[in-house]
């Protein structure tokens, strides 16, 4: 039952107007984010290290992509999701444009919780994911932000739940979605699925096509 009382009241009128403001600014913020989605490097030709060709050729087809985003649509923040293959991709493409010519962008890593690397066992990818940590310019842990919890499972533990839970949070955060899906079941497409669901843009780069750039206009756009 809504409390009309409360609501009219000095007290519930400063809650409303404080919650409309709250509203305003994640809309406002909103409007500035691009988050990012793809594959694990087994259906990306088998990009297992960042400094490989086959990774260098990814990033050369996402970068003019993200230049434009942030010289026509006003994107300033690109979160990515940190998992070997295309997010560490996506990291290191913003990262690099990040140093040159877009200083002012910002790079942020969402993970579905903090030891997500435990069982990563190759040394280089180690050290990859570890720097990215390092220099991102925020790192947020999904698992540990109330709305997106896995119930029963304690913060910092491993949940295949929880990597669907990132990438709702990723797209809850964000105008547009920038991905690499050849349309296959799996996390990449239950994630572009939830982005068709809450009406936000996809910017899918086509990996069964040498990455043809394909648009989907969300409602939201």
């Amino acid at each position: 039952m809504v409390d009309f009382a409360y609501l009219n009241s000095p007290e519930g009128k400063e809650e409303m107007s404080r919650r409309r403001e709250e509203r305003r600014t994640q809309e406002e913020l909103e409007r500035k984010n691009v988050s990012f989605t793809g594959h694990r490097p087994n259906k990306l030709g088998n990009c297992y290290s960042l400094t490989d060709s086959q990774s260098k050729y990814i990033s050369s087809k996402l970068k003019p992509v993200l230049e434009e985003l942030i010289k026509n649509d006003g994107i300033e923040r690109f979160v990515s999701g940190g998992a070997i293959g295309f997010d560490q991709i996506a990291f290191w493409t913003v990262q690099g444009l990040k140093n040159t010519a877009h200083s002012n962008i910002k790079n942020i890593v969402a993970v579905p919780f903090k030891n997500q690397a435990i069982k990563w066992n190759d040394r280089e990818t180690q050290h990859w994911y570890n720097k990215m940590i390092d220099v991102a310019d925020e790192v947020i842990y999904v698992d540990e932000l109330p709305e997106y919890k896995v119930d029963g499972v304690p913060n910092g533990d491993y949940h295949v739940a929880k990597m669907q839970k990132r990438n709702e949070c990723m797209v809850d955060q964000s105008r547009i979605v920038v991905s690499t899906g050849d349309g296959t079941k799996g996390g990449t497409g239950k994630c572009c699925r939830y982005v068709r669901k809450v009406g936000k843009t996809l910017y899918n780069l086509k990996p069964q096509y040498d990455f043809e750039l394909d648009i989907t206009y969300g409602s939201n756009s």
